[in-house]
């Protein structure tokens, strides 16, 4: 089995760069500088070139805000590129693993959400995401789609390297406690994959993040203690006070039952995920 991976440089796919090596198996890996989704006319003909049976696209535009004015290059790299990424894997028969998101629900639930629950996206960014998750599956028979959510690790930026800076230069810090959902580490995305590929199971869509829930805030204060900052320094804040351009769901977790029923091992909670993850996510703070 030989995999490709875009996207090697971001939070997921570089974890799934390091997983892959550590269990040897045959891989090539590409970023932005091999292959510009943006460049979407030429995404065949360069996919042409490469030798895969699988190809895993953690590759995707995630400025959220910044995609309610750059509707165009946002569409193109989540959704039109995804297009022809599919298009690629179904002609010479290759299994697609694509990375999507919980911005394409509306986020106005209180249960978690079921991978055949509504999408109703309320961003540019979320609708984007959707598009790509229906050229995928529409466009190759052979698609697995993972929405998660809440994603940080080592590489780039992310709420704990942030909130963790803020806190270490002293300030003083409000963060909103009105959206609820589930933050993942990016490693435990990548082992999740290997998981899928190892089962093999139904193509289609399936959620993937760590379990349980929490709100950011309380996510932030478990960063405050594991810089061991105190606590009063993160104080809880209304989503509707920051003002931002494109709009957040206000609950995000996504159910493991699919998930789980498909035979595939589950995610450890949010909690446990943290512990593990906290001295390599903030080492560089």
């Amino acid at each position: 089995m030989k995999i490709l991976v875009l996207g090697k440089s971001g939070q997921v796919g570089s974890d799934l760069v390091k997983l892959l090596k550590s269990k040897n198996l045959e891989f090539n890996a590409l970023d932005r500088n091999n292959i510009d989704l943006v460049e979407v006319d030429n995404i065949s003909n360069f996919l042409t070139k490469q030798e895969f049976d699988v190809l895993i696209n953690c590759a995707a535009y995630t400025k959220v805000d910044l995609a309610e004015t750059e509707v165009e290059l946002a569409t193109k790299i989540n959704a039109l590129a995804v297009g022809e990424i599919a298009k690629s894997c179904q002609k010479r028969s290759a299994k697609l693993i694509h990375i999507s998101t919980d911005y394409v629900f509306a986020g106005d639930k209180n249960s978690p959400y079921l991978e055949t629950d509504k999408t109703d996206p309320q961003s540019v960014y979320g609708m984007s995401k959707l598009q790509g998750e229906e050229l995928a599956l529409s466009l190759n028979e052979k698609t697995w789609v993972l929405r998660t959510a809440w994603v940080y690790g080592e590489q780039g930026g992310n709420f704990p390297k942030t909130i963790a800076g803020l806190l270490k230069q002293g300030k003083e810090i409000d963060v909103v406690d009105d959206q609820i959902g589930a933050p993942t580490w990016s490693f435990n995305i990548a082992e999740a994959i290997l998981n899928l590929l190892e089962v093999s199971p139904s193509y289609g869509i399936y959620n993937c993040t760590n379990n349980g829930e929490t709100t950011w805030f309380n996510f932030a204060q478990e960063i405050a203690k594991s810089i061991k900052v105190e606590l009063n320094k993160v104080s809880p804040a209304k989503s509707s006070t920051l003002n931002r351009p494109a709009v957040r769901p206000n609950y995000s977790v996504l159910s493991s039952t699919k998930w789980i029923s498909a035979g595939l091992k589950p995610l450890p909670t949010w909690r446990e995920a943290w512990q593990q993850a906290q001295n390599s996510v903030l080492k560089t703070n």
